[in-house]
């Protein structure tokens, strides 16, 4: 839940995180309205963006209230959660946890790779940074378990004040639903070599048909505007009561290595950016989502927010990266 802003200010000053600028800072509309639309043309699918000054709440969106898959984006406000049970004395961060062989989720997973034996132990502290800074599934399914199902986050979201990002199913289960195939229940073990066989032998018309069906279920979605609103609340400290959970919190969002060549790319040299991607398989010709939020902070010390959620692209991999890069070039430009 968000804490009293009083609060949250103190932990932003103990915590030294920079996030608010001094500058005055506004957005040049016509020149991001114009400009937006030869980007989402060249990304080849459905653009969505929004842009939130840190200090002034000046906005600007497009397809700002419109619904986008969040993929791993999810994994953001699930380590919130995670640290909110912490502070709610429900959980501790050196407790442990046992995952077991048979708890492994579908696609990329570090802790997967590295498991020895038929189960291992894990702190509640390292899943959290499995989730958030490695955007690991399996750690991700087994926290989200762990703190009583995605349900926890969706309302943790709801009593911060955020509408618009509704989480709702595992890993586990939506990535295989997204193409028509049954998800997998925790009474079932993920043979992924096997379930990447039954998805490549899946009727082609299915598939299809199942992935313009998720497009329009409201399940695990995110709207750009509520994206850069998370986010805000992010950078003032007020999801969490404990500042060196916040600060935890941006260094996972600091230390995330992915999405090189979107967001980040289109940054001036100097900038720092701290942020969660998100990414879904390409089929037939169509990627699921290519997503990236996060606050940046320019050399001149403007801070601001930003989501870019990319949807049904026929674009290649290159191609929507570019187009995340092209996007932050824009917003860069059009302050003023």
């Amino acid at each position: 839940m968000l804490r009293h802003a009083a609060f949250a200010l103190a932990g932003l000053l103990a915590t030294q995180i920079a996030w608010i600028p001094s500058a005055l800072a506004d957005w040049d509309k016509a020149k991001l309205d114009k400009e937006i639309v030869a980007i989402e043309r060249e990304a080849k699918g459905r653009l969505g963006v929004a842009l939130l000054d840190l200090k002034d709440r000046k906005t600007w969106s497009h397809r700002g209230n419109e619904s986008f898959p969040m993929q791993s984006v999810f994994k953001l406000p699930l380590a919130i959660a995670a640290l909110q049970a912490v502070e709610a004395g429900k959980l501790k961060l050196d407790d442990k946890i046992t995952i077991r062989r048979s708890e492994f989720s579908l696609y990329h997973s570090p802790l997967a790779k590295a498991f020895k034996g038929e189960s291992n132990d894990y702190t509640l502290r390292e899943l959290i940074r499995l989730t958030a800074a490695e955007s690991d599934n399996t750690a991700a399914d087994n926290l989200m378990r762990r703190i009583g199902g995605p349900k926890v986050v969706s309302e943790m979201l709801r009593a911060g004040g955020i509408e618009g990002i509704s989480i709702d199913r595992y890993e586990r289960e939506f990535q295989p639903e997204v193409f028509g195939l049954p998800g997998f229940g925790w009474d079932r073990v993920v043979d992924e070599p096997a379930y990447r066989k039954q998805l490549a032998a899946l009727d082609p018309k299915k598939r299809q048909a199942a992935l313009a069906a998720s497009f329009k279920d409201k399940r695990d979605k995110a709207t750009p505007g509520a994206s850069v609103l998370l986010l805000e609340a992010v950078a003032k400290g007020n999801w969490l009561r404990e500042p060196s959970h916040s600060a935890l919190i941006e260094k996972h969002m600091l230390d995330n290595a992915g999405g090189r060549e979107r967001i980040r790319a289109g940054l001036p040299e100097g900038s720092r950016y701290a942020h969660r991607t998100g990414a879904g398989l390409t089929q037939d010709g169509v990627n699921h989502a290519t997503n990236d939020i996060g606050i940046v902070t320019l050399p001149n010390g403007r801070v601001f927010a930003i989501a870019v959620y990319l949807a049904g692209s026929k674009a290649d991999a290159k191609a929507r990266e570019a187009a995340h890069a092209a996007v932050a070039r824009l917003a860069v430009s059009a302050l003023r």
